[in-house]
């Protein structure tokens, strides 16, 4: 590249540690959608695979919180930018209303008028993705949430996400949602997690405690191990709050309300897991173009196969929620439908993105014609 003045700019490629990340999240919610949605769980019939499945879930359950962290650890050292609200914006009304033209074109969807479509072509349309109309008010509040976290002193800060943890995660985990309800998708959820994402930017954990005496490779490992350990934790205890359902009043009791939060994203342990599968990518060092170019539309997998029209269809149409699963075949054709579908939404991202720019090119193009 060549700069104003004439002179060489090396053209700067990110760290793609936290891009493999962002690659990773998406993968694990699109598994997680096939899990959950494609009912694959309700219909293997055999015990083994349906344990390994069940173990899967706490495993994928980091997603949601992943990308939430990785805003606050960005965004907490960068400013507000209404351009970037206006792109994503863009983004989502592109996909609702070409999935719709698209769904009616090929006959999924019958019965429909110009207001359906004019809802597919309004801001509104954001509603239809829960995480995107949580993310968008929270990139809103960014400043504010950060001028919060500039003005604490590190002790503070550290306080502050203690309490939090202790009202937001562990009042709700051990009332059974009963004193507060905290299922982890919700606005003050992703405050607390993007405050948590600005501490580690600025106080790295690794350089704390006892992990600063370690080498990065023995973090790695622990930071692993403990992943694992904690998936595993919450799958035994959720596994023995199903076995010990009725046995008496008590018993009942605990059972509910574990079984409460079985699946919900802001447990004290969920939260833990997600903070160790964080930690590990940013040890990571390493750079890679194309990496970096696939991290970027994986927004784009998520508008596409989340779409309320795709997902009403696409598990009929890979045949995932039909007939009972039996055998190792079930997980291949998981793996097959997860990787065929990111990549899909790859595609098509990258396609909306040459478009757009194309597009902006001709504007210009036609600016500069009317001016000349």
């Amino acid at each position: 590249m060549i700069n104003d003045s004439g002179g060489v700019v090396m053209k700067v490629v990110r760290e793609s540690n936290f891009e493999l990340m962002r690659i990773i999240s998406m993968i694990l919610i699109i598994l997680w959608h096939v899990i959950m949605h494609g009912h694959v769980i309700e219909n293997c019939s055999n015990s083994g695979l349906r344990i390994f499945l069940q173990f899967l879930q706490f495993v994928l359950i980091v997603h949601v919180n992943s990308f939430v962290l990785l805003t606050g650890y960005f965004q907490s050292k960068s400013k507000f930018k209404l351009k970037k609200i206006v792109e994503l914006l863009i983004q989502v009304i592109f996909y609702s209303f070409f999935i719709l033209m698209f769904a009616i074109k090929i006959g999924w969807i019958q019965n429909y008028n110009i207001v359906t479509i004019l809802n597919a072509l309004l801001p509104s349309s954001v509603g239809d993705y829960w995480f995107i109309a949580s993310y968008l008010i929270l990139y809103i509040f960014s400043d504010y949430i950060n001028m919060f976290i500039e003005r604490l002193t590190r002790k503070e800060l550290k306080n502050f996400i203690i309490v939090g943890f202790f009202v937001l995660s562990i009042i709700p985990y051990l009332s059974g949602m009963k004193i507060l309800s905290n299922s982890g998708l919700n606005f003050y959820s992703f405050i607390y997690l993007y405050i948590v994402g600005g501490y580690l930017r600025r106080y790295p954990l690794k350089d704390t405690y006892h992990f600063k005496r370690m080498t990065i490779k023995h973090y790695r490992v622990l930071l692993l191990f403990l992943f694992f350990l904690v998936s595993a934790f919450n799958y035994f205890i959720n596994d023995f709050a199903i076995q010990i359902m009725g046995l008496n009043s008590l018993y009942s009791e605990i059972s509910s309300r574990i079984l409460s939060t079985r699946l919900t994203y802001f447990t004290p342990i969920v939260l833990i897991q997600s903070i160790c599968y964080f930690e590990f990518f940013r040890t990571l060092k390493f750079k890679n173009k194309f990496m970096n170019l696939v991290s970027s539309t994986v927004f784009g997998s998520y508008l596409f196969h989340d779409n309320n029209i795709i997902r009403s269809h696409i598990f009929k149409i890979t045949g995932i929620d039909k007939g009972s699963f039996v055998s190792i075949n079930m997980l291949i054709k998981m793996a097959i439908i997860t990787i065929v579908i990111f990549i899909i939404g790859f595609i098509i991202e990258l396609l909306r993105k040459y478009i757009g720019k194309a597009i902006i090119k001709i504007f210009k193009l036609i600016k500069l014609k009317f001016i000349y």
